[in-house]
């Protein structure tokens, strides 16, 4: 009897204990293949997406994903609103105080979503959300988001942790982008004197010059680049001393070749450029052209070529820096 009592006992145990692996079997199961509708974002729910410049912008894609091992079973409709709070908390969290470094939203005068909505189809796992972006009017020392936030699905549940994003617009053109910092290889010379009658003069040597130079994209074939090898840190101070070098694809000038400064009797046909103050404003550094010497770039080899004479606000009037500079891409 005592035996009996022992084994339906354990046979009880047994399958209490099977009945209950079965149960969170099915629990796990249900939960890790449950169907949740997802904004595709890295770190900090961060997606960014690189735009081209024009004016009547470039469209980008937000992907929208379900969770789970097969598809939707239904049609499902995602729709989207702005979240008021997503970039203040992002910026609160990662730079506290430091203001400079703040991110921006996106004013809506530069992208369009219409509309504010996606729908997937059965069966299907993923969709994308079209973003049409105009960069042409944005700063290029800024980061700019579009916080985006899935408002509701229909007939299911959004994550809880990837149900907003904040879309970042990236810039980029074909000499430069903001995905990641891009350098030139720079050499060159530069000789400090003056101008008088657009004509330079100088009573002290030319010395060589090197950096790795940071490039940022500014316009469709325009960069933003500091003169020389000058260096410099608050976004203030690099806006009013740096230099737009824009560059003519359709015309084309035969330029003469130097060599640490020396001129070697040879000349390559390459691309116009010209060489000017980024911002307009007294504040701004002034640049002079050389009559003699054309800027130019060299598309085969992503080589720039330039050729100017620059001098800052905060410097004498009579002082002038003259700059022959090659500047050869190094990193993508």
């Amino acid at each position: 009897m005592k035996a009996f009592s022992k084994i339906t006992i354990l046979s009880v145990a047994a399958a209490a204990s099977g009945l209950l692996t079965s149960c969170e079997m099915e629990y796990y199961k249900e939960e890790l293949y449950r169907k949740e509708i997802f904004i595709v974002s890295g770190e900090n729910n961060i997606l960014g997406e690189e735009f081209e410049y024009g004016e009547n912008g470039f469209t980008g894609n937000l992907p929208i994903y379900a969770s789970g091992s097969t598809g939707l079973d239904e049609d499902v409709t995602v729709k989207f609103c702005l979240d008021d709070e997503a970039i203040g908390e992002y910026n609160k969290r990662n730079f506290d105080t430091s203001f400079d470094d703040y991110a921006i939203e996106l004013d809506p005068e530069y992208y369009t979503i219409d509309p504010m909505s996606v729908d997937m189809k059965a069966g299907s796992y993923s969709t994308l959300l079209p973003i049409n972006v105009r960069i042409d009017n944005l700063l290029p020392d800024e980061t700019y988001f579009i916080p985006l936030r899935i408002e509701s699905v229909s007939g299911y549940m959004a994550s809880t942790s990837k149900n907003y994003v904040l879309f970042e617009i990236l810039r980029k053109n074909e000499y430069a982008t903001t995905k990641s910092d891009t350098y030139y290889t720079m050499t060159g010379t530069t000789q400090t004197g003056w101008v008088i009658d657009g004509l330079f003069g100088s009573d002290t040597r030319r010395q060589s010059i090197n950096s790795s130079k940071l490039v940022i994209p500014v316009g469709e074939h325009a960069i933003r680049i500091l003169p020389g090898a000058t260096a410099a840190s608050d976004k203030l101070t690099i806006r009013n001393n740096s230099l737009r070098v824009t560059v003519d694809p359709e015309t084309w000038v035969n330029v003469p070749v130097y060599v640490e400064g020396e001129l070697t009797g040879e000349s390559v046909p390459m691309q116009k450029v010209i060489v000017e103050p980024y911002l307009d404003s007294q504040d701004a550094i002034h640049v002079s052209l050389s009559p003699q010497d054309v800027s130019a770039y060299d598309p085969e080899t992503e080589t720039f070529y330039l050729y100017y004479r620059y001098q800052l606000a905060t410097e004498d009037s009579n002082t002038w820096h003259e700059i022959r500079e090659t500047m050869v891409r190094t990193q993508y």
